[in-house]
C-alpha cells in the first residue's frame, strides 16, 4: 500500500520556527487520550490543547467540516524508516502513537501532496479544497468552505503531485 507523500514548497514554518508544532496523533473521549493509528505525512491534523504533563506536545485529532485552518496543522515528519527493505517516501507512515511534526496553515503557504493525501478520487487543477471529517482534505468541484486550491500538478520522478495553495 502507498503512503502519502508531501513537499513543503512555500510553507511559512519552513523558515519561521514558530510555525512548527510537535504532536500526537490522538483520540479524545472524555478525559481519556489514547493514541489513535498511524499516520501519512500530508494529512491534517487539528490541535486541541496540550498533552498532559507537556509544554511542547500537543494532541492532534482527526479534523470536523466546521472546524476553522487556524486549528489545523498539515502533518509532515522527517521520514526516518528503520527498516532497511524501504527505500522510497511512499513507504513511510507516522507510526502509532509517535510524536509527529505539523505545519501550522496560513493564507498564501503552498504545498504538494500525492493523490493518497486527498480524500476524493481524481483531483484536477482548479479543484477547491476544503476541511472534511478525518484526516485527508478534500478535493471538490465547488465549494462554499474552501481552504485553498489546486494550483498545479507536477510529476517529479515517480510522483505525481498536487500542488495546493491556501487561500
Amino acid at each position: 500500500m502507498a503512503h502519502a507523500v508531501v513537499r513543503t514548497d512555500k510553507m511559512w514554518g519552513t523558515d519561521v520556527r514558530s510555525g512548527l508544532v510537535s504532536l500526537k496523533y490522538v483520540t479524545v473521549a472524555g478525559s481519556a487520550v489514547t493514541p489513535a493509528g498511524v499516520i501519512d505525512n500530508g494529512n491534517v491534523l487539528k490541535i486541541d490543547g496540550l498533552m498532559d504533563g507537556e509544554r511542547e506536545i500537543y494532541k492532534g485529532v482527526a479534523v470536523t467540516a466546521d472546524d476553522t485552518i487556524e486549528d489545523v496543522v498539515l502533518v509532515d515528519s522527517v521520514e526516518l524508516m528503520y527498516d532497511e527493505r524501504k527505500r522510497n517516501l511512499d513507504e513511510f507512515e507516522n507510526a502509532k502513537g509517535a510524536i509527529i511534526r505539523g505545519y501550522v496553515l496560513h493564507t498564501g503557504d503552498i504545498f504538494s501532496v500525492t493523490a493518497e493525501a486527498l480524500k476524493n478520487a481524481s483531483p484536477a487543477v482548479g479543484q477547491k479544497i476544503e476541511l472534511a471529517a478525518g484526516t485527508k482534505l478534500a478535493n471538490v468541484t465547488t465549494s462554499t468552505k474552501a481552504i485553498g486550491k489546486i494550483i498545479a500538478k507536477e510529476v517529479a520522478g515517480r510522483y505525481t503531485y498536487y500542488v495546493i495553495e491556501i487561500d
